[in-house]
């Protein structure tokens, strides 16, 4: 990542307005810039013993019964990335700056927050960011770089607490990233540009997020007599969800064959459902 021209009052103002714009379009998130009252810098949250990520851990339990550490480890992943990616890609797309992801200058907590259209959900949980600097004239390279290494304490912290593996974790940030980034560019009216954004991110050469199986693909189908088509993310990584009580492969799982992954994708587009 470069290391010149961090960003002054004018760029602090567009990440400004962009967050606002992310806190609207995504509430399932939430990023600051400055203090963040009872934060921790992600260097200090994820260590293999602390209590803040046995918390985070035991939350995953409330997605479905009978998981095991890998499965726990493998959810809090896709959750932790999914949420990252939206908060950070929001600025990226919306202004092009990167924020500084470095895990000594990157804060984190996990908050509780309500959603009224999930008034039934019961206690809902979120991870809120505080941004501390950003640069500007970024790359891809500049988003990959500064991503990687953020993860980095993430990886070795579930590696060591549940087992899953540094290999399945990248998979499942890199899908992260790739899915965050497709419902900004959807959310925006820029599917085309969002996507461009992310294949530059995770297609980089020597990159541990670089896999052969993660894509976009546009899948047709008829609803009611009419045309329909959507662009899907299909994963490279494994939540592990079909190991748990009742549990099956969702229909991007990179388990499945890709003639049933389509299959079930049309499925779900011609009833208007989502993955």
């Amino acid at each position: 990542m470069n290391d010149t021209r961090y960003t002054g009052s004018s760029s602090a103002l567009d990440a400004e307005r962009a967050m606002a714009w992310q806190a609207e379009t995504f509430p399932q998130v939430s990023a600051s810039l400055g203090d963040g009252e009872g934060c921790l810098s992600v260097f200090e949250a994820w260590r293999a013993d602390s209590v803040w990520l046995a918390d985070c851990l035991d939350y995953q339990n409330r997605f479905a019964a009978g998981m095991d550490e890998r499965t726990r480890g493998a959810h809090l992943m896709a959750f932790y990335c999914h949420h990252l990616s939206i908060a950070a890609g929001a600025i990226h797309l919306k202004t092009g700056l990167v924020a500084d992801l470095d895990p000594q200058h990157l804060a984190v907590r996990f908050e509780s927050y309500d959603l009224p259209a999930q008034a039934s959900a019961g206690h809902v949980r979120r991870f809120h960011f505080r941004f501390s600097s950003f640069l500007t004239g970024a790359s891809a390279n500049d988003f990959h770089d500064s991503f990687v290494k953020s993860l980095m304490p993430v990886v070795e912290a579930l590696q060591a607490r549940t087992g899953l593996s540094a290999a399945a974790q990248w998979r499942l940030a890199a899908d992260g990233i790739t899915g965050a980034f497709l419902e900004i560019g959807s959310a925006d009216g820029d599917e085309e540009g969002a996507i461009a954004s992310a294949l530059a991110i995770v297609k980089l050469p020597g990159s541990p997020l670089l896999s052969s199986e993660l894509h976009y693909e546009q899948i047709e189908a008829e609803r009611d007599g009419v045309p329909v088509e959507r662009i899907f993310r299909l994963r490279s990584g494994c939540c592990l969800f079909y190991r748990t009580q009742g549990g099956n492969f969702c229909d991007v799982c990179v388990l499945l064959d890709s003639t049933v992954q389509r299959s079930r994708l049309r499925d779900h587009l011609a009833r208007a459902g989502s993955p």
